[in-house]
């Protein structure tokens, strides 16, 4: 049967591990209340979750606890962890509506490492001879689900390298000097090639399929335009990195946030150390939705039409009203996608 719609929503959820416990306290009951009100709200049919529960059992505990067991995880058909690919304590999953799970697979991220034919990659340094190697630290998921019996849409969920610095920050003669520029550019640069390789998977999709319906979203650690690093000593911008080359027009991914409100284009509030501007004042679009051109032109049962993409503002505003820093549901505010027939 074909879906005659289908909402996808991308979320950080912020420390997903602290909400799974059989004896919650007061405030851990209350972040779960308003997690569950705002998913209600917003009535997503699938989810990717960053930060999620690290482990496939911790992930369906979450899922009964938090999501009420409305909603389910994608796993691989596997007992063992490791098969994901995933390290440290932050995970991405798919979470998807119950009565569509039959539709949707996890793709083992082997599948992966064959069509970008590598692992892990060389790395070099500005200006150094010798490389270092870099790989995903948190590995791409890719959930694949069926939409018409025919027709599939791959969902890539990502949550690339933190750019977070803690080296002190050190100006001379107007040049940002020491480790503080060394530690930054060494982020960035391994941020810049984790989204070279999922370029690379998605090139491989196109050399498979004429007209592959792809959606890539998730957390990918920096915002839309050239900060700092990026203005100065890089001279690109991650996001152009992950659309691709718009003169390979039927390969260029369109931003599902396009035609949305430039002044509600955002996701989140971080300070910015470098420009000395607080976090009030300092909004940021870090979660973002991108999709095939297929996708965008029709040649798939669901398409994305105009104003197709929007961030939850209001459901995650009035599902917050009255928190604090230990109740909130997160740091972050969800994007979504709606696709129709």
């Amino acid at each position: 049967m074909q879906l005659k719609s289908l909402k996808v929503t991308t979320w950080n959820l912020e420390h997903c591990n602290r909400l799974i416990t059989d004896n919650p306290s007061e405030q851990i009951v209350d972040r779960r209340n308003r997690i569950w009100n705002t998913l209600e709200s917003i009535d997503p049919d699938v989810i990717c979750l960053q930060e999620g529960p690290k482990g496939s059992q911790a992930i369906q505990d979450f899922c009964k606890q938090v999501f009420k067991g409305r909603y389910v995880p994608v796993l691989l058909p596997t007992d063992n962890d490791r098969d994901y690919q995933l390290l440290g304590s932050q995970w991405i999953w798919f979470v998807v509506k119950s009565d569509l799970a039959d539709r949707c697979y996890l793709q083992d991220p082997d599948v992966w490492q064959t069509f970008t034919e590598e692992k892990s990659w060389k790395v070099h340094q500005w200006g150094e001879e010798i490389s270092n190697s870099h790989k995903h630290y948190r590995h791409p998921q890719v959930m694949v689900m069926n939409i018409d019996g025919e027709h599939e849409i791959e969902f890539i969920g990502v949550h690339l390298k933190s750019k977070i610095n803690k080296k002190k920050i050190v100006w001379e003669n107007g040049d940002l000097t020491g480790e503080y520029v060394n530690e930054a550019l060494k982020a960035r640069i391994k941020l810049a090639t984790e989204s070279a390789n999922v370029r690379k998977y998605i090139h491989a999709k196109f050399e498979q399929l004429e007209h592959p319906g792809i959606v890539l979203l998730g957390d990918c650690n920096d915002p839309v335009g050239k900060d700092h690093f990026e203005k100065y000593y890089m001279f690109f911008d991650l996001i152009s990195n992950l659309q691709g080359e718009v003169l390979m027009s039927e390969r260029f991914f369109n931003h599902a946030l396009f035609d949305y409100p430039n002044h509600l284009r955002w996701t989140c509030k971080y300070r910015d150390a470098i420009k000395k501007i607080p976090a009030s004042k300092n909004p940021l679009l870090i979660d973002h939705i991108l999709m095939s051109q297929p996708i965008v032109k029709g040649r798939l049962p669901l398409k994305a039409a105009a104003n197709a993409g929007l961030v939850e503002h209001q459901s995650f505003e009035r599902h917050n009203a009255g928190s604090n820093s230990k109740t909130r549901t997160s740091d972050h505010r969800p994007v979504s996608l709606v696709l129709t027939a």
